[in-house]
């Protein structure tokens, strides 16, 4: 009973210390301006993005849209990006000259100046490979690079990677969707009472995405300068490899500053779980507010000419890859009130089960369908049916 007592004493006395934590981050001020990017002094593009910093508790993502960007040298020459997207700014081709400095020039539509430091163009040594291995896990891509010069010590890469993927199943049917207070609706139009032919754009997309992670390495403490680091997993059984998959590297060479301002970026975005994580740090970048020095800017820009390369992986060199679509057909019957409820479930048919009893058709009515969900028949409503130029 003493025992009891004392555990009804020791879980009354922590149930008072308890306080409620209000994190100050959450209704700390926001909007701050972000630069994602980097100036490729080459003959490609180069691609800056500008948004908007949001409250914790807030997944939407604020782009900066109508600002005025360009790219300005020394020498008073000016190259101006097009908003090509959503707070997306790009051109093509600068050709920058080595032995001037640039700088990211941006007046936003409120009438603000932000611009970064006049930074150096750096070379960037080409990519050697991007290799691969699988095991049970998976499949893992690692990226090998080397500098012969050794003047590139502190690197940074991103990718973007496409996959092509096949609907489970074809339908013999026209689907006309529509909007209802359920959602998204489908009337049926059957097209071929032979069934022999179907829709085949349908049938085969693509789909594409980009690096989420903060991927950097450094030579310095290195004997050679050499990099050979992962930078992307797939897990057995993706849809990534149900087909075909192709990703396209970019290595970039960035300056100690940056290197330094991405690892304090890649603890505070990736390495905070716990008390024993690394702890938020302030980011300092080069990019500052002309019109309000107080202001908070991040972001750090860096001018390099980008390297690239991209391979591909097909599922025919992945033995027990075993990817299976999450697809399935219903055999529901050809009656008014089973029709109806497939339908009110949002399902479509795909194909006749069973023609049933003959009558005035001379096909004979239907006395079953199989039906399964819309993103199951048609692979436009995840994807797009356009190929991608590069793909093969």
């Amino acid at each position: 009973m003493k025992r009891v007592a004392f555990a009804i004493i020791i879980i009354a006395f922590l149930g008072n210390c308890k306080e409620k934590y209000v994190s100050p981050a959450i209704t700390s001020p926001t909007g701050y301006l972000v630069v994602e990017g980097v100036i490729n002094a080459g003959t490609g593009t180069t691609n800056i993005v500008l948004k908007r910093t949001t409250q914790l508790d807030s997944t939407a993502i604020v782009f900066e849209r109508g600002a005025k960007v360009f790219v300005e040298g020394e020498n008073n020459t000016q190259f101006n990006l097009l908003e090509s997207g959503a707070g997306n700014y790009s051109v093509q081709g600068l050709n920058l000259n080595n032995s001037i400095k640039y700088r990211l020039h941006i007046n936003t539509s409120d009438g603000k100046i932000y611009q970064s430091d006049f930074v150096t163009v750096q070379s960037t040594p080409p990519i050697d490979s991007v290799s691969w291995q699988q095991d049970s896990l998976g499949v893992h891509l690692f990226i090998n690079t080397h500098d012969p010069t050794n003047k590139t010590k502190y690197y940074q890469w991103d990718y973007t990677e496409t996959w092509e993927y096949h609907s489970p199943y074809i339908t013999y049917f026209k689907l006309l969707p529509y909007n209802t207070s359920q959602g998204i609706r489908y009337a049926v139009v059957r097209t071929d009472m032979v069934m022999v032919s179907y829709d085949t754009t349908i049938i085969k997309c693509w789909q594409s995405d980009i690096s989420n992670k903060i991927l950097i390495g450094s030579t310095v403490s290195l004997s050679e300068n050499k990099i050979y680091l992962p930078i992307n997993n797939i897990v057995t059984g993706s849809v990534k490899l149900g087909v075909l998959y192709s990703i396209n590297t970019r290595q970039y060479s960035v300056s100690e500053s940056k290197y330094l301002f991405l690892q304090k970026m890649k603890k505070n975005t990736e390495s905070t779980g716990s008390v024993f994580d690394a702890q938020p740090s302030e980011l300092n970048g080069n990019i500052h507010c002309i019109t309000n020095p107080n202001e908070t800017v991040i972001g750090y820009i860096d001018i390099c000419k980008i390297q690239e390369t991209r391979i591909f992986i097909n599922n025919d060199q992945l033995p027990y890859w075993n990817y299976v679509p999450p697809c399935m057909q219903f055999q529901i019957p050809n009656t008014p009130d089973s029709n109806t409820y497939a339908h009110n479930l949002g399902l479509v048919p795909t194909t006749i089960a069973d023609m049933g009893i003959p009558g005035p058709d001379p096909f004979g009515k239907p006395g079953k369908y199989y039906f399964t969900t819309p993103e199951c028949l048609d692979c436009t409503l995840t994807g797009t049916n356009v190929k991608p130029i590069f793909w093969r």
